[in-house]
């Protein structure tokens, strides 16, 4: 798993390679940076790293002590990873400019100093998301569904979609792995621990669904549409 992480390359942010980093690494995440590829506006190349990275942490920290202002490319490093998609992570140092931040109404880390608490609310940002990121197998009941499966597996789509606080997410496919009793579904990204997902089957013999139940089952039973 890939982390970008977007942060002034200067003395006043060189504890961030010094103490992030090493966090990061040692959660299991690669950290990609723009740090070798300089300038004010984005160029291509740090774009596709943010797109090939699965979250993006931004420090916008002062550029000088005295300063309101911040780095204006982790800005953009933050907003062209919201556009992306991916999971973000604003750090916001205190006493910089309220209007510098592009996460609107989402939650942001304010930053007073404290290096520890820091990397406390870090590591439980990338264990969330490392979390969401992982696979997880649900194993498909009815037993005979299975065999609907293997005669038609060519022909066969399995997709699910999740429902949290209200919110229902896009529709995703999902990979089948034959077991000995019979049929699961890998599906990863999983948004919270109390989320419903909606798993649906459909094949030329027919189509079945789970309806919104419970991300923290490992049996899902399955019932033909009408």
């Amino acid at each position: 798993m890939k982390v970008f992480v977007g942060y002034g390359y200067n003395s006043r942010d060189a504890w961030i390679p010094e103490y992030v980093f090493p966090l990061l690494n040692t959660l299991g995440f690669e950290v990609l940076t723009g740090e070798n590829i300089p300038g004010e506006v984005l160029s291509e190349g740090v774009i596709r790293k943010i797109q090939e990275a699965d979250a993006c942490i931004g420090f916008l920290t002062k550029r000088e002590s005295d300063s309101t202002l911040t780095h204006k490319w982790v800005i953009e490093e933050l907003a062209t990873a919201l556009a992306s998609k991916k999971e973000i992570y604003e750090i916001r140092e205190n006493g910089i400019d309220e209007q510098s931040g592009i996460t609107g109404d989402r939650q942001y880390y304010h930053y007073d100093g404290d290096k520890a608490m820091l990397l406390v609310m870090l590591a439980k940002f990338i264990v969330n998301v490392k979390t969401r990121l992982s696979y997880k197998e649900f194993i498909l009941l009815p037993e005979d569904i299975s065999e609907q499966i293997r005669m038609n597996l060519s022909f066969t789509r399995c997709t699910y979609q999740f429902l949290h606080k209200a919110k229902e997410y896009e529709v995703e496919n999902a990979q089948l792995r034959k077991k000995p009793s019979g049929y699961a579904i890998l599906i990863r990204k999983i948004p919270s621990e109390d989320a419903l997902i909606d798993i649906r089957i459909e094949s030329p013999s027919g189509s079945w669904s789970s309806g919104y139940v419970s991300v923290g089952l490992i049996n899902v039973l399955l019932t033909r549409d009408n």
